[in-house]
């Protein structure tokens, strides 16, 4: 994985500029630049946004350790939307639903998206999942667990938008 240090000595080199050049823009020293770059120190908070200018990268760019993401998606669903990732646990099985916002668009259209999901034949689980504000949540823009759920059967469900 790399490192910040890495990655400044990367766009710095890149960029042709010297690490007293470096420090210069900075305001700091040019030892300061060297543990940076040697993994010894990082560079203050309020320096990332200028360092990232300076290289023409963006903070997130700079930062960036090299490590894939857990999950990606396809370039087909980049190209559809947003997935709703539906995890149910009852203690000994796990059941992932990964449904395109699409789809659930078009059930709660036909109005069939209840009697289309259920989880070891039961279909109560998700019964108190409010799929419509699930889809106004989507269009707002929100990402990431928004919900978890506790049956009284003892099912978990947990719902994540990405």
């Amino acid at each position: 994985m790399k490192t910040i240090g890495q990655n400044i000595a990367y766009y710095r080199k890149e960029k042709g500029i010297t690490q007293e050049q470096l420090s210069e823009i900075c305001g700091v020293s040019p030892q300061a630049v060297s543990k940076w770059e040697n993994d010894i120190s990082c560079p203050d908070i309020t320096l990332l946004k200028p360092l990232a200018r300076v290289f023409g990268v963006s903070v997130d760019k700079l930062l960036d350790d090299g490590a894939e993401p857990a999950t990606t998606l396809s370039e087909n669903e980049k190209e559809t939307g947003k997935v709703l990732k539906i995890r149910v646990l009852d203690g000994k099985d796990t059941v992932n639903l990964n449904l395109p916002v699409a789809l659930i668009e078009m059930l709660l259209k036909c109005g069939t998206l209840s009697d289309s999901l259920s989880f070891n034949g039961k279909k109560n689980i998700f019964s108190s999942i409010d799929f419509n504000k699930m889809l106004e949540l989507v269009s707002l823009g929100v990402f990431g667990k928004i919900l978890e759920v506790d049956s009284e059967d003892g099912e978990h469900v947990e719902i994540y938008i990405e």
